[in-house]
């Protein structure tokens, strides 16, 4: 079957011919319908010193999936052959302190498709049967896989209360657009959403945000927040890694607020954990991942519902031969996310 594979260290990736994969016990074999394109995948194909570190090519990548149940192994119940499901990208060892108490998202032995084993972006794909969660009916497919990104947003909004208070949510990427769909339907008084991509700030308007914050037009970034919020935020859901917005989060949060931490930055960020923390009475969340399975179980509620619409979100659907293209628009960063579609036939 074909793929996109990064088939050696190095920038780049290639359209190539892979083993058609078989489920073994646990397992269920999922013909591909949808894929996501993340910034992780970006990362390994422009191979940045993370990407060199930690993937060992040849890789198929590709994380964000739904996928169709063709096949199932020995011992499984469910899903069932025909179900339409996603895909749970953190693959647990079952067995480590974090696991057997339940808190599979910390677990010390993670894998992470399309990083440490081969991932989605593929005709088909072989997957522990507990990594599959059967989709919401009539569920559009590129919903079914955003659901593992907007998962991220979910876990991170879930550490605290939002209801009745103003809400910054900080870099407006695929996940922060959903933060910010989540703190509206949560009834935050107010919703902050900040960015220097015009683009990503008037989709943030469309998923809800009242107020949005061009940081590439502001020097004190604190004060800026502040007047968005019209007061001091309750919480502050960061999604940028960038260590100017976290500074920022931190002066402007009100004491007794709380911040969730999910971005990943190159730069440190100075605090006095005495004085801006813990007289403050601030709580600080570091989020990664997704709770599996409640985080899954709150996601496909938000989308079901109708609470959370994010097809605002999803900006383009391209073919996974046009992956050169698809992931040029990924990278320019002017957009939300790109959705990738297996075409008819044999890919070029």
């Amino acid at each position: 079957m074909q793929a996109i594979v990064k088939p050696s260290p190095g920038p780049g990736a290639t359209v190539a011919s892979v083993p058609e994969p078989q489920p073994g016990p646990g397992e269920v074999l999922l013909q591909v319908v949808a894929n996501g394109i993340c910034g992780t995948d970006l990362h390994i194909l422009d191979w940045n010193p993370w990407a060199a570190a930690r993937v060992k090519p040849p890789r198929v990548l590709g994380h964000e999936m739904a996928g169709r149940v063709l096949a199932t192994g020995e011992g499984v119940s469910s899903p069932a052959v025909g179900d339409l499901v996603g895909v749970e990208s953190h693959l647990v060892c079952l067995t480590c302190p974090q696991c057997r108490r339940g808190d599979f998202h910390v677990c010390q032995n993670t894998r992470i498709l399309g990083v440490d084993t081969d991932g989605v972006f593929a005709e088909r794909a072989v997957l522990p049967a507990r990594n599959c969660r059967v989709a919401p009916p009539g569920l559009d497919p590129a919903l079914v896989a955003f659901q593992e990104p907007m998962g991220n947003a979910v876990h991170a909004a879930s550490q605290g209360e939002l209801s009745d208070r103003p809400v910054i949510v900080t870099g407006c990427g695929p996940i922060g657009l959903a933060a910010v769909g989540i703190a509206r339907a949560e009834g935050a008084s107010r919703v902050v959403a900040v960015d220097r991509v015009p683009e990503r700030l008037r989709l943030a308007e469309q998923m809800g945000a009242d107020t949005v914050v061009d940081t590439s037009r502001v020097e004190d970034l604190a004060a800026a927040l502040r007047q968005a919020c019209g007061e001091e935020a309750g919480a502050v859901l960061e999604m940028s890694g960038d260590a100017r917005l976290i500074r920022a989060a931190i002066d402007v949060v009100a004491p007794g607020g709380w911040i969730s931490l999910l971005g990943l930055g190159d730069l440190e960020t100075n605090l006095d954990l005495s004085t801006e923390v813990v007289m403050r009475g601030i709580t600080l969340y570091g989020v990664t991942g997704r709770r599996q399975f409640q985080t899954w179980d709150q996601t496909a509620a938000y989308l079901s519902s109708g609470r959370v619409d994010v097809r605002p979100i999803i900006t383009h659907r391209v073919s996974m031969a046009e992956f050169q293209r698809a992931s040029e628009l990924a990278r320019s960063g002017a957009i939300g996310k790109v959705v990738l579609y297996p075409p008819e036939g044999s890919w070029q």
